[in-house]
């Protein structure tokens, strides 16, 4: 019914259940949600199916699942001086409230790679609350055409400069290379709900798709949507580029479940999505 509040939730992360209605479920009484297990998290983590009424009376029950253990990538990351001089003062420059004092260009990097980083990735999590109650697409995702993969989701990386290691994080995403100034394509229809300089992403783009999914565009050189734009897939949301923390041009792409990054991996697989969607 839809006084009911229900969903999922993994560890201490909730994930809301939306009516059944938004998949084309005939029965009002059941609810849909997609969920996901952070890449960090125990593969043990429990995982509960809730509901509970206006009255307070709920109701919860675990949910039976498989996980399969995922090894992930480690890298090494050299950045000199002339990457520093690049990126460094152009972060400064569009995001004054971090208040980056530029004399020291390493300094500023670690403040970048680690406080800016967390910041941008809760004001991503953020964006969740603007997803659709309905599944705006049919079909599986499309990653980005004759692109080359650069990185993947995940990849563990350790910063080295001058030769010693200054600093360590993990990439939340794809990156994904073809020419300069490439093209960006929305990979699944949705609505725009960020067209703008987010921090170490530089100009971002993020799309909802309804339900709680995402897809988010880092580092282009240009924008062509705004928020609030409705997009098919295919559509051009901008082109590629370096700006943000970028060694280079390219598309920084990952996938978002009520906010959780996710590996993209599955999104674009058709039989993947067909059997699990």
């Amino acid at each position: 019914p839809p006084d009911v509040a229900a969903g999922v939730k993994v560890g201490d992360v909730s994930f809301p259940a939306f009516p059944g209605s938004s998949v084309g479920l005939s029965d009002p009484a059941l609810k849909v949600a997609f969920f996901a297990l952070p890449y960090d998290q125990d593969a043990r983590t429990p995982v509960t199916v809730f509901a509970r009424d206006e009255a307070g009376n709920g109701a919860t029950a675990n949910l039976e699942r498989q996980p399969f253990p995922k090894v992930f990538q480690r890298s090494k990351i050299p950045i000199d001086s002339g990457f520093l001089s690049r990126v460094v003062p152009a972060i400064a420059s569009n995001t004054p409230s971090l208040a980056l004092q530029t004399d020291d260009l390493l300094a500023a990097f670690l403040t970048i790679n680690r406080d800016l980083r967390q910041q941008n990735n809760a004001t991503i999590a953020g964006l969740a609350s603007k997803t659709a109650p309905e599944m705006l697409w049919t079909e599986a995702f499309a990653q980005l055409g004759n692109t080359q993969v650069e990185s993947r989701f995940a990849d563990h990386r350790t910063y080295f400069y001058e030769g010693k290691e200054v600093d360590q994080q993990t990439h939340l995403g794809f990156d994904l290379a073809s020419t300069q100034q490439a093209p960006v394509t929305v990979a699944n229809k949705g609505v725009v709900v960020h067209a703008a300089y987010l921090g170490i992403y530089g100009n971002c783009v993020v799309v909802d798709h309804g339900l709680g999914v995402q897809s988010l565009y880092g580092h282009l050189s240009t924008i062509d949507v705004k928020g609030g734009d409705a997009v098919e897939k295919g559509q051009t949301l901008g082109r590629s580029g370096a700006t943000g923390l970028a060694g280079g041009d390219h598309l920084h792409f990952t996938m978002l479940v009520g906010g959780v990054q996710v590996n993209p991996v599955e999104f674009w697989d058709g039989h993947w999505m067909e059997d699990r969607v």
